[in-house]
């Protein structure tokens, strides 16, 4: 059996002044800190990011083996350029739909309208091939996307077990209904089969980055042999404790790891086969096992001189500097810290269950031992009045100009299906939600009203917020003309699309 996997691209979308001007300084001030060991070669292959989707990578290498020979279809942006990555990834699909005898999307609600647009084409030409998606806006709206698009199949929640099962009912004509973690239609009827439980991620083979060029030719590459990787993102643990109603990973509540020997095989091969210098380790909570973080922080320091890499965690109130120091000692340049708001009653209401001096303590321990700290926080919080949200404008900027954090990211809350924040609207006085998921895109746009505030007071506290971010970064970094001077030409596109993978 062979297989078709596609990563279908985000939509490009326009930004504002201010978002251009923003990034420009948060890239600025990250250039200045944590990426300072990067040469112009390694900036100009930021566009180079887009492509890696680690989650259908990781369900290929699994797919593989056992068994079941697979294609990866990626989307990509030649040298940066602005390109149409839909129609041109559309097009390589259909010249080779006639191999594959199934073809499986992965998305997330800012591509749903991709991934809704590719199939049905694919099925206008290709009617007699199965189409299958996953990822978490399939499974949280399963009976809306069978009803609504061309999509045959819904992998539900974790992709690896769930998919070989499926696939091998299918090659051998048996019937799905004993499936677990899928929903399909038959004879009309909407049918979901019982959730998976979890799986034991220690077990997975490496992630099947032999895939990359799976559909990318050498000009499309720049004319390199293979696709760079210059910051790679890892993730030796999944899961976290939080409990924010907002967060689109709300059904990954335990903290679990990959095996060690297999995480340092992957930051190796990355290394020496994909010109990775920096490592971002995705885990959503890297502190909150004190010695598996410490274990994992000895395993990177111990690779190579001149390696060096960040981590994003929740605050932890058992840390203590000792532990700061000795990720220092490993080379981790910085961590990234989710406060989302500068009011301690809305942290309660979201979830979050960190206390804001724990958070202060925890950011002075890390600059006192030389690493870097990037805080994240939130326009829209549940409840969010127009004095909260100045509140946590005014703290994140206090932080910045007094060194308690190096950088900052600015995000307008996003209601994802599924979700308690979405699901429950009334709870959190919500009147209006955008009902074709059209804001869902990059932009930071409002996706909600709330009895407090309208579209137009989200958008305007959200650009106050960058603005200030601006003027702060231009008070301890320099003006747009002094960084440009500084920096030269060591800046990447800014594209939404693999803004996320750059910073």
């Amino acid at each position: 059996m062979k297989v078709a996997f596609v990563a279908p691209p985000v939509p490009a979308v326009p930004l504002s002044h201010m978002q251009r001007l923003y990034y420009f300084h948060l890239f600025a001030a990250r250039a200045f800190t944590v990426f300072r060991h990067l040469d112009e070669q390694d900036f100009s292959r930021f566009w180079m990011l887009e492509p890696v989707h680690l989650g259908l990578l990781q369900l290929v290498s699994y797919l593989e083996q056992n068994g079941i020979e697979c294609s990866y279809f990626g989307p990509i942006s030649p040298e940066g350029k602005e390109v149409d990555r839909e129609g041109v990834l559309l097009r390589k699909i259909l010249e080779r739909a006639d191999e594959f005898d199934a073809i499986g999307f992965s998305s997330i609600t800012a591509s749903y309208g991709t991934a809704a647009r590719m199939a049905r084409r694919i099925r206008e030409e290709y009617p007699q091939i199965p189409l299958i998606l996953g990822g978490n806006h399939a499974w949280v709206r399963y009976e809306e996307v069978l009803r609504e698009s061309v999509f045959d199949i819904l992998v539900h929640k974790e992709g690896e077990e769930t998919t070989l099962e499926l696939l091998r009912a299918m090659e051998q004509r048996k019937s799905l209904h004993n499936v677990a973690g899928i929903s399909f239609t038959e004879k009309g009827k909407i049918l979901k089969t019982p959730d998976r439980p979890r799986m034991d991620r220690s077990v997975l083979p490496l992630i099947g980055y032999e895939h990359l060029e799976d559909n990318f030719t050498s000009r499309e590459l720049g004319g390199e042999k293979r696709l760079s990787i210059p910051i790679s993102r890892v993730t030796p643990l999944t899961g976290c404790t939080n409990d924010c109603v907002w967060c689109a990973d709300f059904w990954k509540p335990k903290v679990t790891g990959q095996n060690p020997e297999r995480f340092k095989e992957e930051v190796t091969y990355l290394m020496e086969q994909r010109n990775s210098r920096f490592f971002y380790l995705g885990t959503h909570d890297f502190l909150h096992h004190l010695g598996h973080a410490m274990d994992i922080a000895g395993q990177m320091g111990s690779l190579q001189p001149e390696m060096h890499w960040e981590a994003q965690t929740r605050v932890n109130p058992g840390a203590t500097r000792e532990h700061f120091r000795r990720l220092r000692e490993a080379d981790c340049r910085c961590l990234h810290v989710g406060v989302e708001s500068g009011n301690q009653e809305l942290l309660g209401i979201m979830g979050k269950n960190i206390m804001l001096p724990e958070v202060m303590r925890m950011l002075e321990y890390a600059r006192k031992e030389g690493i870097e700290t990037h805080t994240y926080w939130l326009i829209g919080s549940p409840l969010e009045t127009y004095e909260t949200a100045r509140q946590t404008i005014d703290t994140m900027c206090s932080w910045l100009r007094s060194g308690l954090s190096s950088t900052a990211e600015i995000n307008m809350l996003v209601g994802y299906p599924g979700t308690s924040f979405y699901e429950r609207r009334e709870q959190y006085d919500i009147t209006w939600v955008d009902p074709d998921y059209s804001n869902y895109d990059g932009r930071n746009q409002p996706t909600y009203e709330t009895t407090r505030l309208t579209k137009r007071d989200f958008e305007y506290l959200f650009h106050r917020a960058m603005d200030e971010y601006c003027s702060v970064m231009e008070e301890t970094v320099g003006s747009k003309e002094q960084i440009t001077e500084k920096l030269g030409h060591r800046f990447p596109n800014f594209d939404p699309a693999f803004m996320e993978a750059a910073f």
